[in-house]
């Protein structure tokens, strides 16, 4: 009887593991990001580690992180999306332009490659209200389909 118990307990514990994890995750104030670059950077350890709720706190508008506003209402849809196309890709930083005359907003072009597909891709990040640099917007369509290769992308075309 005991056996039982300790074996459902522990299926329980596995089960709502992830679910734990987040809630730390979410209560813990995350590290701002220095400059863009580095916003960028840790957006992209979060994909790697598919630490969906570090990317909510990397990712948002000048208001703030998903994380923080909630904003937009489907905002964990979405870094699920941005996860599924950003994973399993190679990257690199290639250049940090401010957009326009607006110090807040910076255009962090990234090299992703996978196999022999090199595809360049626009981040724009920004200062969002409390001061931090985040994520706002990524050119996914740039990377064509999640889990796809450049040769089918090519045959689409």
């Amino acid at each position: 009887m005991t056996q039982r118990w300790l074996l459902a307990a522990a299926l329980t514990l596995a089960a709502c593991g992830g679910n734990a994890a987040s809630s730390v995750a979410q209560n813990r104030q995350p590290e701002p990001a220095a400059d863009a670059e580095a916003a960028v950077q840790q957006f992209m350890e979060a994909v790697a580690d598919s630490n969906l709720a570090k990317m909510a706190e990397l990712w948002g508008t000048a208001k703030g992180s998903a994380a923080r506003t909630r904003e937009p209402a489907d905002y964990e849809r979405r870094i699920v999306i941005m996860q599924a196309y950003l994973r399993d890709r190679r990257h690199r930083l290639m250049s940090n332009t401010q957009e326009g005359a607006d110090a807040t907003r910076r255009i962090v072009q990234v090299e992703f490659r996978r196999g022999d597909c090199v595809k360049m891709v626009p981040f724009t990040v920004i200062r969002s209200e409390p001061g931090d640099w985040i994520v706002n917007s990524i050119d996914l369509a740039l990377l064509g389909a999640p889990g796809g290769n450049c040769d089918e992308e090519a045959a689409e075309s």
